[in-house]
């Protein structure tokens, strides 16, 4: 099973992402009247009601953006992690990993993600085109920075999977030759789709991008 590339961590940013610009272009949109489009559409259903109103149209968009915001996250991280449980098992993809430590992710390491998140919408004013423009710039700038580094860790798309993610060790060796040689324990980022993974013996796990590794209870899923 390949390892995920540039162009794969592009996309699952891009999508993570494609809500915040929505809304920035949506508070450009409303900011400047429409563009007239609420008066067309006023003209369309002939009258001016209260479920008409600039507010109600707001929220209208809200509800569609989330709706269409799960459906979009859902879709593409099942169809980026489809076949892992099915195809990391003995004798077809992967390896075998013991799990010596285990610990959830602090917010300190979703914190960069959560302020990128919510400068561009508190920090300017989004009535202007410039201001759009310099706002979509920093959020491209901040998706080649995560690319680069490898980041895909924090990436809140995990979460609409099923799966969990968490720091830990992980070996592939044994306790005793991990005495003589240190080199089969490694510091890494864990994505599994379940919590009670056993520290007692070992699991399947591939590498998914730099030093994120994607591990199944291969006894579980047998």
């Amino acid at each position: 099973m390949a390892m995920w590339g540039k162009v794969e961590q592009s996309i699952l940013w891009v999508v993570t992402y494609t809500p915040l610009v929505l809304i920035m272009i949506f508070r450009f949109i409303t900011s400047n009247e429409f563009f007239g489009l609420d008066q067309q559409i006023r003209m369309i259903f002939n009258k001016d009601s209260v479920f008409l109103s600039n507010l109600a149209l707001e929220i209208y968009f809200i509800l569609i953006a989330l709706v269409f915001t799960v459906a979009l996250y859902i879709a593409t991280i099942k169809y980026y992690l489809s076949g892992y449980e099915k195809n990391i098992k003995p004798g077809k993809e992967g390896n075998d990993y013991f799990i010596r430590k285990i610990e959830k992710l602090s917010a300190n390491d979703y914190s960069f993600f959560l302020l990128t998140l919510l400068l561009p919408l508190i920090s300017l004013d989004h009535s202007s085109a410039i201001n759009l423009a310099v706002s979509i710039m920093v959020v491209i700038y901040v998706i080649i920075i995560y690319v680069k580094t490898d980041a895909i860790s924090v990436c809140p798309l995990f979460f609409f999977s099923g799966r969990r993610v968490y720091k830990g060790i992980i070996s592939t060796g044994t306790k005793a030759q991990e005495l003589s040689n240190p080199s089969f324990r490694k510091e890494v980022v864990i994505v599994i789709k379940r919590e009670n993974i056993s520290l007692n013996r070992t699991v399947r796990g591939a590498q998914l991008v730099g030093n994120v590794y994607y591990l199944t209870d291969t006894q579980q899923n047998s």
